[in-house]
């Protein structure tokens, strides 16, 4: 019994200090604007007595200031309230304007000059409010004199915050119940639709905002009961009455004053969603119209399916761009300055922070509308090769023949000489060559003939059109070969491989025949040429391949 007294002591130790803590902020934030709110403006003479605003002097009367009318009215209350008396006010009517009377006796006057036109106020409004103001502030300073009323109030505001601790730990062990028992029912019926594409993947976000969602209900509730306690604390004392007035009508004013932005504000949002939907189905009948152009089932203009993809994303953009500028009017708060001020701030941001992706954006559509690059052709850009398979906003991608990706910036592209090997050639084909470096001793006529052997060695070379030999250098001491061939589609991924084997077939060839291919470093003949002779192209651990018979022809 001890140990379970103990523990349950200690639980409310832990919720006394963990909640005050954490709202203590929130209520010194809330007090702090409620009485920033309660200020008056620049110029304006505010009769305070015992913390509590009795009227705002915002004139002069006859030869007497503003300043002079809220001393003299303040010397009048305190000279009143320590005579003492019944404490009934009243409002008389004068030449010089409304008299605020406390037990007959004038204390102060209410004139025109008081009172906002623009806050709808009239001096008869001013000197009401002012008189009942007068009464709190004399039933106030009886209270405080007499000492022996605060027991009660003590005992009270005791009471309520046994009551706040005690509700407290009761909300925090509902709260982690209802949590727990939400979590779990929902869980159970979202396993009901885990065979569903589009319930499944948001299955573990609508468990995360669920439980969010009970915990800032409770956290609300609790903040809620503790702001009650203290402004109920605070009202049983003449002292702070005024001071949890002030809270209640912030908290009062703010509540409202957001319910009724929220209602303005709804016709407004109604609009606006309008707007995006409507930008919605644009894009979406843009998608299908572009859809059907990639196709080939629609022809529209200058489009095809080469420009039809980037044109969509340009045109879905400007949908976009053109929806948010026509909704931003209707969006709740964009009149507001912060709002302004916002507004203004992003478009730096984006316009300081987009220069290099608007730069890759330009890039890429002058890389598609000029046609310079199309998916599918073999192409090579500064020391990259490879197959085009993605023309982008941002990157152009190409594929290798050894299994690469290489995704280039399109303002890189656009800066480079791009070799393209299959603009010319038909049917999706490319174009290969290889060079090699014969000495001068060698025929040309038989190189060339040599070289064409070796193209037709492979099958995945095309014959037609034929490959050809073009003598590109006579240099000091060699004359350099290029043997040009093309490629089907077929074979476009494998160009290195389709190399590989072009080159060693032109080796085989070369040793079968004699004759020496030379290297750059050429200085002068060797006693013999260096060439393999066909006897020793398996020597171990090389093994022909299956079906290939080893020649002994030297």
């Amino acid at each position: 019994m001890r140990s379970l007294l103990a523990h349950t002591l200690r639980r409310l130790i832990a919720v006394v200090t963990w909640w005050p803590r954490q709202t203590l902020a929130a209520l010194l934030l809330l007090g702090v604007l409620g009485h920033a709110a309660a200020q008056p403006a620049s110029g304006d003479v505010p009769l305070v007595v015992g913390n509590r605003t009795v009227h705002v002097f915002r004139g002069a009367l006859g030869d007497i200031s503003a300043q002079e009318r809220a001393l003299a009215a303040r010397a009048h209350i305190d000279q009143a309230l320590a005579q003492g008396g019944e404490g009934w006010t009243s409002v008389i009517p004068s030449d010089t304007g409304l008299i605020v009377a406390l037990d007959g006796k004038p204390m102060f006057a209410v004139s025109a000059r008081d009172a906002r036109p623009l806050a709808s106020e009239t001096p008869e409004f001013l000197a009401n409010q002012a008189s009942r103001a007068l009464q709190k502030v004399w039933a106030e300073s009886r209270e405080h004199r007499g000492a022996q009323l605060n027991l009660p109030a003590l005992a009270k505001t005791f009471s309520a915050v046994a009551m706040l601790v005690l509700g407290l730990a009761l909300l925090f062990k509902v709260s982690r119940g209802v949590h727990r028992f939400i979590t779990r029912r929902l869980a159970v019926r979202l396993e009901r639709f885990a065979a569903n594409e589009l319930v499944s993947p948001f299955s573990g976000v609508l468990l995360k905002l669920t439980a969010n969602t009970v915990t800032v209900a409770m956290w609300l509730l609790g903040l809620l009961a503790v702001f009650a306690v203290i402004t109920f604390g605070l009202s049983q004392f003449a002292v702070t009455r005024a001071i949890s007035e002030n809270l209640s009508e912030s908290l009062e004013h703010t509540v409202y004053g957001g319910l009724r932005s929220t209602a303005a504000a709804l016709p407004g949002l109604f609009v606006a969603i309008m707007i995006f939907v409507l930008a919605r189905i644009a894009t979406q009948v843009t998608r299908a119209v572009f859809d059907q152009i990639v196709a080939g089932r629609l022809q529209l203009g200058a489009l095809d399916a080469h420009t039809a993809p980037p044109t969509r994303y340009l045109v879905n953009a400007a949908i976009w761009l053109f929806a948010l500028a026509m909704s931003y009017p209707y969006l709740p708060g964009s009149q507001t300055e912060a709002f302004k001020g916002l507004s203004v701030l992003l478009g730096v941001m984006v316009s300081i922070g987009a220069a290099g992706p608007i730069g890759q954006i330009a890039s890429g559509m002058i890389l598609v509308f000029t046609r310079a690059l199309l998916v599918g052709e073999y192409v090579r850009i500064q020391d990259c090769e490879g197959t085009v398979t993605h023309l982008g906003l941002y990157v152009t991608r190409l594929r290798t023949g050894t299994g690469e990706e290489i995704a280039l910036p399109n303002s890189l592209v656009i800066s480079q000489v791009t070799r393209n090997f299959s603009r010319n050639v038909d049917r999706g084909g490319f174009v290969l060559d290889t060079c090699i470096t014969i000495g001068y001793d060698a025929p040309w006529r038989q190189v060339h003939a040599m070289l064409l052997e070796a193209a037709q060695q492979i099958k995945v070379l095309r014959q037609e059109p034929a490959p050809f030999v073009v003598q590109t250098a006579l240099s000091d001491f060699y004359v350099e070969y290029r043997l040009v061939v093309q490629v089907g589609a077929e074979a476009a991924a494998n160009r290195p491989q389709v190399l590989s084997d072009l080159n060693a077939a032109v080796q085989d060839v070369f040793n079968r025949y004699g004759v020496q291919i030379m290297s750059p470093h050429y200085m002068a003949d060797p006693e013999t040429p260096v060439v393999v002779p066909p006897s020793k192209w398996f020597k171990a651990p090389a093994a022909p391949a299956p079906g290939q018979h080893q020649t002994t022809r030297d």
